[in-house]
């Protein structure tokens, strides 16, 4: 119940939380890789977040568009839009629960820019004082976790970084951050 006070009237109003959440019906790809929806902690109509399987820094998740889209260009206005909306709130919520005083928001945004997934996302790293000795070795770092990730992957070698135990856990407390 939220109470509004209007011109000296006290108004009692219910207010509804309105949070697009994850089901396990919900349905999530990454390029050509299916997302247990375990992994995913937030989600609108046209974005989700969700856990990183390979983290440079705790809090390290990616934010991407429901629609299968290559390239950042390719992404419509709205999508656009609520893809830069999604990282803004999920880097806000992530960045106080990591008692962080910063963020990064990177794109790799095709393969000579290091991308190794074919599916746009933002990288979201919530940052502290000396986490790098030097501040923009963090894209040095992104880059080279991105080329580990596609060698593994065009490999096709299991997922050893994190399991996806430890992936659903981490995401599971980041839905709460979420909740009215």
């Amino acid at each position: 119940m939220l109470k509004i006070q209007v011109s000296g009237k006290v108004i009692l109003s219910t207010v509804r939380c309105r949070r697009q959440m994850t089901t396990s019906s919900s349905s999530f790809v990454f390029g050509p890789y299916k997302i247990d929806p375990r992994e995913v902690f937030y989600a609108t109509p046209l974005s989700y977040a969700m856990v990183n399987l390979r983290p440079l820094l705790p809090g390290h998740v990616l934010v991407c568009p429901r629609r299968l889209v290559p390239r950042f260009t390719d992404l419509t206005a709205d999508e656009t839009s609520d893809l830069w909306l999604t990282a803004q709130k999920v880097g806000s919520r992530i960045e106080t629960f990591h008692n962080a005083s910063s963020l990064t928001l990177a794109i790799q945004d095709g393969p000579q820019a290091g991308q190794s997934v074919p599916h746009v996302h933002i990288h979201v790293l919530p940052r502290k004082g000396g986490d790098f000795e030097k501040n923009d070795e963090i894209y040095d770092a992104i880059d080279e976790k991105e080329k580990e990730l596609k060698q593994k992957l065009d490999l096709d070698k299991d997922r050893v970084d994190r399991s996806i135990e430890e992936m659903a856990n981490e995401a599971s407390q980041y839905r709460s951050l979420f909740d009215c």
